[in-house]
């Protein structure tokens, strides 16, 4: 071959190099509805995946995530193509509301997020658009999702019979990464994705960083975790393989009516033995209005005319009463108030905790004057679960099954087509 032929054909490779590398990082491997997702979008965020979930890269893992990353951001083109059906799409100041939420829970300085993610090679905007569609899909179950799901008082009945035939068993704090089956000829596919995951598990992947990418439970973002698990309270299936799993040990895949879990037991501790910090309190306040740069002798005044409407008060109604006879008072109930939650103003945790129902605290100096209350009721000093803690369990598990169902039916209708 002579020189100037050879220098002529590096001249054609050069010249078509470029533009055949766009062409093959521009192809589209999926069309969802009126959207494409081209090569380039999956590249990036298999890569993405692996450097935030810290899986040990490689060509081989990196193909074999393809197809569960594509079905990912195929649901993620749904979501986001529904939300803006219903007017409900992400605004930018919810989208850097969420990247500061996750730069405040990774210890990261404000605009950290955005250097991460440059650092590993992957443009932001593949970051920002998972984002956009997790806050989407978000509203969209509050809209249109939440209105449909209920809890009745007797579903509420039947758990609290449940759990107190439970008591003295134990509890777990469990984490889950979820992989749903929609329809019965995905089982298979769905269960080699459990199988990947469980490989990278098992090569030491942290569990929540790849349950925040790969699960599609409704817990995904913070790292799958359930909290604290009833016993009684899940599928059987799953419930027995809780309760066989060592702490800190990812499970095989378990298989329920909805998908494939991969269950991680947290943490365990008795169920049903009295927490104090757990012990929720019901109270009335009443607030004296005091500025504060107030001066000794207003303090002073203000703290006897607190102290002086305490007398006589043997129940909140009393409370409420006063207030109405002082000139600038107010009042307000205060339920559900967990005894934890106080620690941060030490004089109301050492005082109210032990008042008895009835019994009054106070006056504590607060940024909008003197505050007294009167304790009206405690729950859960038998270490059970209060009626509302109960409902909102209930609430969550049925909330994700409605999700699922309105998930599944944005795929059935959606024309999707993938071409790889």
């Amino acid at each position: 071959m002579s020189a100037l032929l050879l220098r002529a054909i590096l001249v054609v490779i050069l010249a078509l190099g470029p533009g055949l590398a766009a062409s093959q990082s521009l192809r589209v491997v999926a069309r969802v509805n009126d959207d494409a997702v081209t090569d380039f979008e999956l590249d990036q965020r298999i890569l993405f995946a692996i450097r935030t979930a810290g899986l040990q890269d490689s060509p081989d893992l990196r193909q074999r995530l393809r197809p569960q990353i594509l079905r990912q951001m195929i649901d993620e083109r749904l979501q986001i193509q529904d939300a803006r059906r219903l007017g409900l799409r992400a605004t930018e100041a919810e989208i850097n509301q969420r990247v500061g939420d996750i730069e405040r829970n990774a210890g990261m300085a404000p605009g950290q997020f955005r250097q991460y993610v440059q650092s590993i090679g992957v443009p932001y905007d593949i970051a920002l658009h998972q984002i956009e569609a997790s806050i989407a899909w978000s509203k969209i179950v509050r809209r249109r999702v939440r209105p449909q799901v209920d809890v009745s008082e007797g579903e509420i009945d039947d758990a609290l019979a449940r759990i107190r035939g439970n008591v003295g068993k134990t509890e777990s704090r469990v984490a889950e990464i979820f992989v749903p089956i929609d329809r019965v000829d995905q089982a298979d596919e769905a269960r080699r994705a459990a199988d990947r995951i469980m490989e990278q598990l098992r090569r030491g992947a942290p569990f929540a960083a790849v349950a925040q990418q790969f699960s599609q439970g409704a817990t995904a973002q913070a790292g799958g975790d359930l909290g604290w698990i009833l016993p009684g309270s899940l599928d059987p299936t799953l419930d027995a393989a809780i309760e066989k799993l060592p702490l800190r040990q990812p499970s095989d895949p378990v298989r329920s009516p909805s998908g494939w879990h991969i269950l991680y037991v947290i943490d365990r501790r008795p169920f049903a033995t009295a927490r104090p910090d757990d012990v929720r309190l019901n109270l009335v306040q009443m607030t004296l209005a005091l500025p504060i740069n107030a001066s000794e002798r207003e303090a002073s005044e203000a703290m006897a005319e607190a102290q002086k409407a305490l007398t006589g008060v043997r129940q909140c109604g009393d409370l409420h009463q006063r207030a109405r006879e002082l000139k600038g008072a107010t009042t307000g109930d205060l339920n559900g108030i967990r005894v934890g939650d106080l620690r941060s103003n030490p004089q109301m945790f050492e005082q109210i905790p032990r008042l008895a129902p009835g019994g009054t605290a106070g006056p504590f100096r607060v940024a909008e004057g003197l505050q007294v209350v009167a304790l009206c009721s405690k729950e859960g000093t038998d270490g059970l679960p209060t009626r509302d803690a109960i409902s909102q369990q209930i609430l969550i598990q049925k909330l994700e099954a409605a999700a699922r169902r309105y998930m599944r039916d944005l795929r059935r209708l959606a024309t999707v087509d993938i071409r790889q």
